[in-house]
C-alpha cells in the first residue's frame, strides 16, 4: 500500500481535494437505494406470473451479507389460491429468485403432501428465518395433501423446514415422536414467529414446541439443534439445583424471550412454579438464563442482589409480579444481554426503582438507573422510565434506548440515547431542533415524541443507529427516516417527499413496514445488520408496495448485486467526516468475508475484512479500468467516490465480494476505517 500511496503527485491531488464542492443536503436514500422487488413486477422464472398490486409483500429480513428473504404473493399465469404465495431470496433485483412455492411438495415428507397456502390456513409462514451467513432458511407451514386428505389430519398438518434454497429438510413434524424423549412423545401443533424462532450461522434453530403424550405439568419445549440432532434447551417440569420446578410464563408459553447467538447459546426467560415440589416462591420466581451446551446459567433472578447498587436492593417489585424486560434484539454474538428490570429494597424508592444492565455469564454492568443525571444535559434532568422494546446492544458493550427524562416538560422529555456504560451519549430530544433536516417556511423542524412501537432505535455492531420518527415545523408534521452514525452524526435517510420508482412509476412513500428488529441469530437485526444494510417494506402513492434495501453508516454502494455476463458497476460513495479532509483514502476489497477482519497495517484500527489475494488484486488494480478512482484524496468535507466494475464473463471471480475505505494521514498512518459493503456476482 506504501509504495502505491507514495507513487502519486501529492501537490496536484491537494489542488484536486481543496476545489471539491458540497451539494445541498439530501437524504440518503434519495441518492442511494434499490428496489429489490415491487408491486406489479414479474416473478422470475415464471411466465405471465406478477406479484399483486395490493395484497403483496410481508415484511422482509436481511443477513450479514446483505441477502434479502420475504414472502410475496403471486398473481397471473396459472397461479391460484392453493398456490400463490412463495418466498423470495436475493441481494437486487438482478439475482432475485423464488426459492419455494406453496402448494409444491413438502421437502422431506412422502410425495402429495404439500405446502399448505396461506390463504386457507397457517400455511407457508409469513416470517421465514435466514440464518446470518450461508442463506439457510427456516421456516413452517401447514401441510395437506388433495389426493389423499388422511395423510394430513389435523394432529400432523404443520411441520418446520430447514436448509439452503434447493436442499430444504424436514426438521420436524407435528405427530412424528420428538427424537430425545422417551417413546410415546410426539410434537404437537409446530408454529412460528419472529420471537420464538431463530437461526445461527452455523445453522443451529431455537424454537418453542409443546408434545403430546405428557402432562400438563411437562409438555412444553425449547428446543435447538439442526435436522437430525435436535436437544433440550428447557422444558416445563425441570428442576433446578436448588429444588425450583420449570413452569410456563403463560399459557402454554415456556418463555417470552427466545433469543439466540452465533455459539448456539440461547438467552430465555425462566418461570418457577410457588407450590410443591418446587421450592420457589412468589419473591424468586422469575429468571433470566443463558443456555450454553446443555448448561443453564441463571443471570438474573428476583430476589437476587442488584450489582452496582446499594446494599439491600434487589430484583423485584412490590406485588412479586417482578420479571426482566428486554428488547426483540438484546443478544450479541458473544453472548451479552441488556435488559431493564425493577428494583426494590434497602434505599430505593418509587423514584429509583428501574435499572438498564449489560451483562453475560461473567456479571452484569449497570448502565443506568431511574433517578440519575441524564449526561450532558444542564436542565437537571434525570433519567426516568425506560421503553424496554425500545432497548437493543451490541458486542461492543454499547446500548440504545428510548428514556422518559424526570424534570422536563411533557414536550421535552423524550429522548434516544446510545452508549455504554459511563459513555452514554443523548443523539435526539424532544423539542429539540434536527439538525439533519433544513428548515421549512415555517421554521426549522423540530423532534416530536418518540415512539418505540415499531421497536425503533435499531442499533448495529458498527454502532449506528437507525430509527423513524415525528418531526414538527409548528405547523405540519411529518415522518422522517433519520441515522445517527459514530462519528458522524445524525443523517436523514428518507423524507416524506423522497420517491421509489416502480412499474406503476414514481412514488412517495406512505408507511414503512418492517420486522421491528427481531434478533437475527448473531446479535443482528432480522432487517437491519451489522454492517449497516437495511431492508423495509414500502407503502408508496402509486397504490402499491416495494421492498427497499438502504445503508447507514459510511459507505454507500449500488447495486448490491452484478451478473458477470454481460458485467456491470458498482459505485461508490463514502463520507468519512470532515475531521478526515484532504486525506488519502483506499478501496480495498476481500473474497474472504468479514470476521474477524485484520489489524491495519498502518494503524490501530481492525479493518472489517478478512485480507486475501483479492485484497492485493484491489490494492494493485487501484485507479484502473476496474477499480476506479479507488485511491485518492478525499474533499474538503471528507467525501469522495469510486466505482468497482465487473468486467463480462470474467473467469474466476468469487461469489460475493465485500469492500471497505480505509483513510491515511501525511504520515500514511492509517486514521479511519469504514464498514463493510458487498457485491454479489451472480
Amino acid at each position: 500500500m506504501n509504495a502505491i500511496v507514495s507513487s502519486h503527485p501529492w501537490r496536484t491531488l491537494l489542488v484536486l481535494g481543496l476545489a471539491a464542492s458540497s451539494a445541498a443536503a439530501q437524504s440518503v436514500m434519495s441518492q442511494n437505494h434499490e428496489v429489490v422487488m415491487a408491486a406489479g413486477d414479474p416473478v422470475p422464472g415464471m411466465p405471465g406470473v406478477t406479484i399483486q398490486t395490493q395484497s403483496n409483500f410481508d415484511a422482509p429480513q436481511i443477513d450479514q451479507n446483505g441477502t434479502v428473504v420475504f414472502r410475496g404473493r403471486l398473481v397471473g399465469g396459472t397461479t391460484s389460491a392453493t398456490d400463490d404465495r412463495a418466498y423470495f431470496l436475493g441481494r437486487g433485483n438482478g439475482d432475485l429468485q423464488m426459492v419455494l412455492q406453496a402448494g409444491t411438495q413438502a421437502p422431506g415428507l412422502p410425495a402429495g403432501i404439500l405446502l399448505r397456502n396461506s390463504s386457507s390456513s397457517a400455511g407457508l409462514n409469513a416470517y421465514p428465518r435466514i440464518s446470518p451467513f450461508g442463506e439457510f432458511l427456516f421456516f413452517q407451514s401447514a401441510l395437506y395433501d388433495p389426493t389423499n386428505p388422511a395423510n394430513t389430519p389435523s394432529t400432523a398438518d404443520t411441520a418446520l423446514f430447514w436448509g439452503p434454497a434447493g436442499g430444504l429438510q424436514l426438521l420436524a413434524r407435528e405427530g412424528d415422536q420428538v427424537p430425545f424423549l422417551t417413546a410415546g412423545l410426539t410434537w404437537g401443533n409446530l408454529a412460528a414467529a419472529l420471537q420464538n424462532t431463530q437461526i445461527n450461522e452455523s445453522g443451529y434453530v431455537v424454537f418453542g414446541a409443546s408434545i403430546l403424550g405428557a402432562t400438563t405439568a411437562d409438555d412444553s419445549l425449547l428446543v435447538t439443534g439442526l435436522p437430525g440432532n435436535l436437544s433440550l434447551v428447557s422444558r416445563e417440569g425441570d428442576v433446578f439445583p436448588d429444588g425450583a420446578v420449570v413452569t410456563v410464563v403463560s399459557g402454554s408459553s415456556l418463555t417470552n424471550v427466545t433469543q439466540m447467538n452465533s455459539s448456539g447459546q440461547v438467552l430465555h426467560e425462566l418461570r418457577f412454579a410457588t407450590a410443591a415440589p418446587s421450592t420457589a416462591t412468589t419473591a424468586n420466581d422469575r429468571a433470566l438464563a443463558i443456555w450454553t451446551g446443555g448448561i443453564d446459567t441463571i443471570i438474573a433472578r428476583e430476589g437476587d442482589p442488584a450489582p452496582g447498587l446499594p446494599a439491600g436492593a434487589a430484583f423485584g417489585n412490590s406485588t412479586s409480579t417482578w420479571s426482566p424486560s428486554l428488547g426483540t434484539s438484546a443478544f450479541t454474538a458473544s453472548g451479552k444481554t441488556a435488559f431493564v428490570a425493577t428494583v426494590i429494597g434497602g434505599p430505593i424508592t418509587a423514584s429509583t426503582d428501574q435499572v438498564l444492565y449489560i451483562g453475560d455469564l461473567t456479571g452484569l454492568t449497570l448502565i443506568e438507573r431511574k433517578g440519575d443525571a441524564a449526561p450532558g444535559l444542564t436542565g437537571g434532568e434525570t433519567f426516568g422510565t425506560t421503553n424496554t422494546s425500545s432497548l437493543t446492544c451490541n458486542d461492543a458493550g454499547e446500548v440504545a434506548f428510548i428514556n422518559n427524562l424526570i424534570g422536563a416538560t411533557s414536550t421535552t422529555d423524550s429522548t434516544i440515547w446510545v452508549g455504554g456504560a459511563g459513555n452514554l451519549q443523548l443523539i435526539a430530544r424532544e423539542g429539540d431542533v434536527v439538525p439533519a433536516l433544513p428548515p421549512s417556511v415555517n421554521g426549522p423542524w423540530r423532534f416530536n415524541q418518540f415512539n418505540a412501537g415499531s421497536n425503533y432505535p435499531l442499533l448495529n455492531g458498527h454502532g449506528d443507529v437507525l430509527f423513524q420518527c415525528d418531526v414538527t415545523d409548528g405547523v405540519a408534521t411529518k415522518t422522517v427516516l433519520l441515522a445517527w452514525v459514530k462519528g458522524l452524526g445524525l443523517r436523514l435517510m428518507l423524507d416524506d417527499t423522497d420517491t421509489f420508482t416502480t412499474s406503476a412509476g414514481p412514488g412517495t412513500w406512505t408507511v414503512l413496514v418492517t420486522n421491528a428488529g427481531f434478533n437475527g441469530g448473531d446479535g443482528g437485526q432480522s432487517h437491519f445488520n451489522n454492517s449497516g444494510d437495511f431492508v423495509v417494506k414500502a407503502g408508496l402513492t402509486t397504490g402499491t408496495a416495494a421492498i427497499v434495501r438502504g445503508h447507514v453508516g459510511t459507505l454507500q454502494a449500488g447495486p448490491a448485486s452484478i451478473a458477470t455476463i454481460p458485467g456491470g458497476t458498482q459505485s461508490f460513495a463514502f463520507d468519512c467526516g470532515a475531521a478526515h479532509a484532504f486525506e488519502i483514502y483506499a478501496l480495498i476489497a476481500s473474497s474472504s468475508g468479514t470476521r474477524p477482519g485484520t489489524p491495519s497495517p498502518l494503524g490501530p484500527q481492525t479493518i472489517p475484512l478478512n485480507f486475501d489475494t483479492w485484497t492485493n488484486t484491489s490494492l494493485a488494480l487501484a485507479n484502473s479500468v476496474v477499480w476506479t478512482n479507488s485511491l485518492w484524496f478525499l474533499d474538503a468535507a471528507g467525501k469522495g467516490t469510486a466505482t468497482f466494475h465487473v468486467p463480462p464473463a470474467l473467469v474466476g471471480w468469487p461469489q460475493t465480494l465485500h469492500h471497505a475505505i480505509i483513510t491515511l494521514d501525511g504520515n500514511l498512518t492509517s486514521t479511519f476505517v469504514s464498514e463493510p459493503v458487498a457485491v454479489r456476482l451472480y
